[in-house]
């Protein structure tokens, strides 16, 4: 009668050791579920990396902290670069990037906010301006949505009718890239004048 007892213990144990492992696998597989729908959540946000971070990109702002329509005098306080120019109409701010590598932003502005945005990256080499313009390709993908080809370059168009236009202007040994950030209507910039 012991033996019986015994043995009818051992299978109630071994039974709530199985259940308790399948209740266990179940908040497992619930988990990694969640985590993967974080992760391709994550993924819409353009990741900042390699030569975006050197550029000073975020996230949120439409370049290096700077939206348009914010207050011409947040350019001031926010752009880390070495101004080279500025008038009444613009600001312009040099940033050095590795391998002797530069970028100039023109900010434009227009009753007192930020109009436009253009930037000029002056490269080294073929290879340079392909790493660019495939990581700025990818990143404004992730931003604007899907990118459309437009006349010597290739076009974004944001939740608010912003567009972005990315343009490879290397000529013969001089490499470089372009990236015009303007308003649903257009901005009359000094470069499309």
């Amino acid at each position: 009668m012991k033996q019986i007892s015994l043995l009818a213990i051992l299978l109630l144990l071994s039974y709530y050791q199985q259940a308790c492992r399948g209740r266990q696998q179940t908040a497992s597989q619930t988990a990694d579920s969640t985590t993967v729908a974080s992760s391709s959540e994550a993924a819409s946000a353009p990741a900042i990396t390699g030569h975006l971070a050197q550029l000073g990109l975020t996230s949120d702002s439409h370049w290096r902290g700077i939206n348009l329509g914010d207050e011409f005098t947040k350019v001031k306080a926010t752009e880390k670069g070495e101004p080279f120019e500025s008038d009444a109409d613009h600001i312009g701010y040099t940033i050095e990037l590795p391998n002797l590598e530069s970028a100039d932003i023109l900010y434009y502005q227009t009753a007192r906010k930020v109009s436009a945005i253009d930037v000029d990256l002056f490269l080294n080499s073929r290879q340079s301006v392909t790493d660019y313009q495939k990581e700025l390709g990818t990143y404004f993908s992730g931003r604007y949505g899907v990118s459309k080809p437009t006349s010597g370059g290739t076009g974004w168009t944001g939740q608010t009718g912003e567009t972005v236009l990315l343009k490879d202007v290397s000529k013969g040994k001089d490499f470089g890239l372009t990236i015009k950030i303007a308003p649903a209507k257009g901005a009359t910039t000094a470069s499309a004048k």
